[in-house]
């Protein structure tokens, strides 16, 4: 931080057309990151341009367009993917919709960042891969947490030995806001088909890649999951629904290198 101001640009960095979907919390989030790379990654690699962002509803998938900067918006994401312009497909929208337009994208050779977790089971991710593998393309999930100082500076701290060796592995990530006293109804996140999962996707996802990050990929698993609110009232109104998703996990981990951790959410 200190030293930002102390680089030089050398040469103009490229360009690269950005396809967004989804307009809501992600699509936010990863737009203002988009806009923010060229002067607080510096130099920066590649300057994003925004060409397009995609949503169901028009009238807000024109005003998110409009508010974010995107040169175009759509309401039929591979009607967006058909712009060639767009070179990096960013998936931000439910889980049920990351496998079909990621692997559409993949196969068009665009690159892709995919929101996580990255598919609601085991077969779609491994489809995703595998995809992903032939297409030669650039292709990531948005596990954002690796990027954050304190765990960049854990993970250098761990490969040059500094710390030793690593025997206990402790993470928690305690979110509460969709505990009783919130009302929240039952979003897509707390619908199997939906999401795939609760707790253990949505927030379980983060700590159990920062475990495979820092102290490497996990031998064996014990776990429990939980539902606290069985049935909430539908977001739409008219009834309530039941919910098929954990509200919390608790797992105990053993790593390939013989480490042990906790991982709670």
């Amino acid at each position: 931080f200190t030293t930002m101001t102390g680089e030089k640009v050398r040469s103009e960095a490229p360009e690269i057309g950005v396809g967004m979907l989804g307009y809501a919390f992600m699509g936010k989030a990863h737009t203002n990151a988009y806009k923010t790379i060229p002067y607080m990654i510096y130099p920066p690699p590649a300057i994003p341009k925004l060409v397009g962002i995609c949503g169901l509803v028009e009238s807000e998938a024109a005003e998110a367009a409009r508010r974010y900067g995107y040169e175009n918006y759509y309401t039929d994401w591979r009607k967006m993917l058909e712009n060639d312009k767009i070179q990096l497909f960013d998936n931000g929208g439910p889980n049920d919709i990351h496998p079909e337009p990621c692997i559409t994208a993949l196969q068009a050779g665009k690159h892709v960042i995919c929101e996580k977790p990255m598919a609601r089971n085991a077969k779609e991710a491994r489809k995703m891969l595998e995809v992903a593998q032939k297409a030669s393309v650039k292709h990531m999930v948005a596990f954002n947490y690796r990027f954050l100082p304190a765990i960049c500076q854990a993970k250098k701290l761990i490969e040059s030995g500094a710390l030793g060796q690593i025997y206990h592995f402790r993470a928690q990530y305690l979110q509460e806001w969709i505990m009783p006293h919130y009302g929240t109804p039952r979003i897509w996140r707390l619908d199997k088909e939906s999401a795939g999962s609760g707790a253990l996707g949505d927030l379980g996802a983060h700590i159990i890649d920062l475990g495979r990050f820092l102290i490497g990929e996990m031998k064996s698993v014990s776990a429990v999951t939980r539902t606290f609110i069985e049935e909430r009232l539908l977001p739409e109104g008219g009834g309530t629904a039941k919910v098929d998703v954990d509200d919390a996990f608790v797992a105990t981990v053993e790593f390939e290198n013989g480490a042990i951790g906790t991982l709670e959410a």
